[in-house]
């Protein structure tokens, strides 16, 4: 049996090679691994040991995934490792089937634990970062891409803020790129820090590896300050997030370059950085008595401005309602203006109007218009503008306005204009706590004795009702306390409630 750190090169090679979205499938079945595993002393079985032990996991990858941290006899994993590449190349109906996701996904799993299994774990960043280097590949199945296209990017940056950017054209062909950009250049060691930091933690750790056939790959090299370079690849469309930060924007924002591919291509539509919506109204109202004679109509100016800002977080609803008269409405709310502009897709959500036909009649004494700008990440300004009215607006308007509206009502307008709050009286300990409750489609309220001090106005409750105190569901909506002498009905002819209303009240569980 060869020597740990022997298999432990041999496991962190063959694992590399099978993560390589280019590879071509010969290598993988022509005879080099088999003579690395023949060197190492593993025996080819046809996986019969494994598959006694393991069962269906010594060639199935989800199987594999469930029992992979069990295994910990390296020559047996060897041994089947050893087997199932001698399937591919001697029994398989194709070669190139080694390259099919379930396939390269059973040896990356069985390499990679006996790479753990013989030393550290090569494909998890251990120490602290000094240098990354990214090369991103956008080439995918389809017509070739144009000479002049550009298709590669490769990215350097050290943790003293240097960073080294060039780009690629398709030129003349695989292999024979062109280099069509070119920077060094220099950004704060601060945000540098951030940077290889953000990407060292994302890496230090267990994460999923996405692999597609269809897109683009990625490759980096992350080198420690001992010196250590730890290797890792994917295909173009990963989401990678630390503390909720997307890796590829972070690296885009950082070097101020807002067309890297880095990890996920590019490809994930804009992102809206702020909303604004102005409504402008102008009324003519005749007076009973005109004001002169040659004033006829007073005009009423009317205006409104609508603003969801990523940056600060806010939304903003100003009214001008006219000359020296002005309300203004202002929220700030960490990550909920956020979450609200995430949730919109500028595309889909102002995308179609239909439009008024030409024969529309006109108000002559009001009009009414709007002006939509939308400011994204990367893209150009976009402004809507039109009359304000079902077709001439987005014809998904009502969905953004239902959003927002539902935003603000959720936060309110406070407590200190509340009667519900300022009219609230603290009951004695002698009162008894008497509730006024509807139920539903009734238009008459009925009173119930509360033994629960934590009913409130708009709860649900279940109530005894009828001669045969069957119980039904009904809403509280007024609340009263009164002492004995003062009850407005008497105590013995109340009756009470039994409880709140749970979930499975209003959708009971089938009876079968």
């Amino acid at each position: 049996m060869a020597e740990m750190k022997q298999i432990h090169e041999f496991a962190a090679k063959w694992c590399d090679k099978f993560r390589d979205q280019n590879i071509n499938y010969i290598e993988l079945v022509d005879h080099y691994m088999a003579d690395d595993c023949a060197a190492l002393g593993f025996e080819m079985d046809c996986g019969h040991a494994f598959t006694e032990k393991y069962g269906d996991a010594a060639s199935n990858s989800d199987a594999l995934d469930r029992i992979i941290d069990d295994v910990d006899d390296i020559p047996l994993l060897g041994s089947a490792i050893y087997s199932q590449w001698r399937y591919f190349n001697h029994w398989a109906y194709s070669g190139a089937e080694i390259l099919e996701p379930q396939n390269r996904a059973w040896f990356i799993l069985a390499l990679s634990r006996l790479a753990l299994l013989t030393g550290d774990n090569p494909f998890i960043f251990q120490g602290k970062p000094h240098k990354i280097r990214i090369v991103s590949n956008n080439i995918c199945y389809g017509p070739p891409p144009e000479p002049e296209d550009e298709v590669e990017q490769h990215i350097t940056i050290n943790a003293e803020g240097r960073v080294w950017f060039s780009a690629y054209s398709f030129g003349r062909g695989f292999g024979q790129y062109q280099k069509a950009r070119n920077q060094i250049y220099k950004i704060d060691k601060a945000v540098a820090d951030k940077v290889l930091n953000s990407v060292a933690s994302y890496f230090s750790g267990e994460y999923d590896e996405l692999f597609a056939t269809d897109i683009g790959d990625w490759v980096m090299e992350i080198t420690n300050t001992e010196g250590t370079v730890y290797k890792f690849r994917g295909s173009l469309c990963a989401n990678f997030e630390v503390d909720g930060i997307d890796l590829s924007d972070l690296i885009r924002d950082a070097l101020g370059m807002n067309d890297l591919y880095v990890f996920d291509g590019n490809n994930k539509p804009d992102r809206v950085e702020r909303i604004t919506v102005d409504y402008h109204r102008v009324t003519k109202i005749k007076p009973k008595q005109p004001f002169s004679e040659t004033m006829e109509y007073v005009t009423w100016d009317y205006t409104e401005k609508l603003i969801l800002d990523r940056e600060s977080e806010t939304l903003e609803h100003i009214q001008n309602i006219g000359s020296g008269c002005m309300v203004s409405r202002k929220y700030y709310v960490q990550d909920g203006v956020e979450n609200l502009l995430d949730d919109i897709d500028a595309e889909e959500l102002f995308g179609n109007i239909e439009r008024n036909p030409d024969d529309v009649i006109e108000n002559p004494l009001e009009t009414q218009e709007y002006a939509i700008t939308i400011d994204f990440k990367k893209g150009l300004r976009r402004v809507i503008q039109g009359t304000y009215d079902k077709k001439a607006l987005p014809e998904a308007w009502g969905d953004f306005a239902d959003a927002v509206w539902d935003f603000i009502c959720f936060y309110g307008f406070g407590e200190i204009l509340d009667p519900s709050v300022y009219g609230k009286v603290k009951r004695r300990k002698q009162d008894y706590i008497y509730c006024s409750v509807e139920f539903d489609e009734g238009y008459k309220s009925y009173y119930y004795i509360a033994d629960d001090d934590s009913i409130n106005v708009g709860d649900h409750v279940i109530v005894p009702v009828g001669k045969d105190n069957h119980h039904s569901i009904a809403e509280v909506v007024k609340i009263e306390f009164f002492s004995e002498e003062d009850v407005p009905l008497p105590l013995d002819k109340t009756k009470h409630i039994i409880r709140k209303c749970t979930d499975d009240d209003f959708d009971p569980p089938e009876v079968k």
